[in-house]
């Protein structure tokens, strides 16, 4: 009886125990389903469930030259924008992740400062200084803007590799003749590839889904896929917004499968 008596409890524990996981994982994942279903609504208003599937939506948004060029422009971005941030964070991560100097630490407070700050009030900061220098609604402004937006979270997880290397490994490599450049090039940056992959991932994934400061930066030209959906769910909602949700849903989810099955990147994230 009393070991009976103390199975029962535990499997009470465990169902007490899970069953705030469910509830949280519930919450975060229903309106995703949510969205990802209404994507193939055949009506023309955003409803669930739906009255019938059609895959109308993403036709519409993949034959639309509004869609595809905010599609275009997000994909340019991600292109400029990602190499630049892996370039400085990783330079910035290892710096405060592995160096030992004075003035480390408020460096690194530095570093991830933009992450403190209210976005809508990053954004207005950014416009000004945009403003100023007249790259208000430009590409290149846009590009300085999500720079500055995705470089803490580049730098910190970088930082989090740096801070586990081996320095001896690098002292090996510079006793055995290669200059400080070939043993950072040949050594460390091999060491930290994880924790730059990593931070790739994350700037593309924050700079895809960034809406606050792009509201403020963009212009008729330089108008990104999450800025063209903030603009239609304010006159009507339809289902192409949940198609082109729906398609950077999946884009997003494949990336990081492939990433984290090659090089286990979810133990930086």
């Amino acid at each position: 009886m009393p070991d009976r008596s103390r199975t029962h409890r535990r499997t009470a524990g465990r169902v007490a125990a899970a069953v705030p996981v469910a509830l949280v994982c519930a919450f975060l994942l229903l309106p995703l389903v949510v969205v990802v279903v209404s994507s193939f609504a055949a009506q023309n208003s955003f409803r669930f469930p739906p009255e019938g599937f059609s895959l109308r939506w993403y036709g519409e948004v993949l034959g639309n030259p509004a869609w595809v060029s905010s599609l275009a422009v997000s994909a340019r971005l991600l292109l400029v924008v990602v190499p630049v941030v892996v370039l400085l964070g990783t330079l910035g991560g290892y710096a405060v992740g592995a160096g030992d100097f004075r003035g480390r630490r408020a460096l690194s407070l530095l570093f991830v400062s933009p992450i403190m700050v209210p976005s809508v009030m990053l954004g207005l900061a950014l416009l000004h200084q945009l403003q100023v220098a007249g790259l208000v609604g430009s590409a290149v402004g846009l590009v300085l803007a999500h720079v500055v937006v995705t470089f803490p979270f580049c730098v910190r997880v970088v930082a989090v590799s740096a801070a586990a290397l081996d320095a001896r490994l690098v002292r090996a490599a510079q006793d055995l003749g290669a200059s400080p450049l070939r043993a950072f090039l040949t050594v460390t940056v091999p060491l930290l590839r994880p924790g730059i992959v990593a931070g790739a991932f994350l700037a593309a994934v924050i700079s895809l889904g960034e809406v606050a400061v792009s509201v403020f930066v963009s212009g008729a030209r330089t108008v990104t896929v999450p800025v063209r959906v903030y603009s239609a769910v304010q006159v009507q909602m339809e289902p192409s917004v949940a198609a082109i949700s729906t398609l950077m849903l999946v884009a997003a989810v494949a990336v990081i499968a492939v990433l984290d099955r090659t090089l286990r990147i979810s133990r930086f994230l």
